[in-house]
């Protein structure tokens, strides 16, 4: 598996373990910015391994933080993307909240690896793209009729 080809996520991945350990004293200044440089030239799982090899591992209370907040950003997708159904003929931008949900959808998408966050995170980038093209077609529609 050391000599399997590593993806931009799991250079991300390494990256925030390397700035956690950063953070709590772990590494300095200088190996940290050694270290973040090599994450970005690394091709496969053994080199990023090797690159926090003498670090604690990312199972800890740091990874159900970031599993925590990609899931708040999920939820915060979901509710953007289906609150300006109900509101929509009463909102002046319906598109905000659509917005919302298309930001944090993608915001979403990307902080969180697991199934179920992802498929909260799509179905708000989802709604909220439909609010923002409705309300579009909307203003072209008044534009046209005004």
């Amino acid at each position: 598996m050391n000599g399997i080809r590593a993806s931009d996520r799991d250079r991300e991945e390494v990256l925030v373990r390397l700035e956690a350990a950063a953070g709590e004293g772990r590494l300095t200044l200088v190996e940290f910015e050694d270290r973040s440089g090599q994450v970005y030239v690394a091709k496969t799982y053994g080199e990023l391994d090797a690159l926090v090899a003498d670090l604690p591992s990312a199972h800890g209370d740091k990874a159900t933080v970031l599993d925590r907040r990609g899931l708040a950003l999920s939820l915060l997708a979901l509710a953007g993307g289906v609150v300006w159904m109900p509101l929509f003929p009463y909102l002046d931008f319906g598109a905000l909240p659509g917005a919302a949900g298309v930001v944090f959808g993608l915001l979403g998408l990307r902080a969180n690896a697991h199934l179920f966050c992802r498929v909260l995170a799509l179905l708000g980038l989802a709604g909220g793209s439909v609010g923002v093209a409705l309300q579009v077609v909307w203003i072209i529609f008044q534009l046209v009729e005004g």
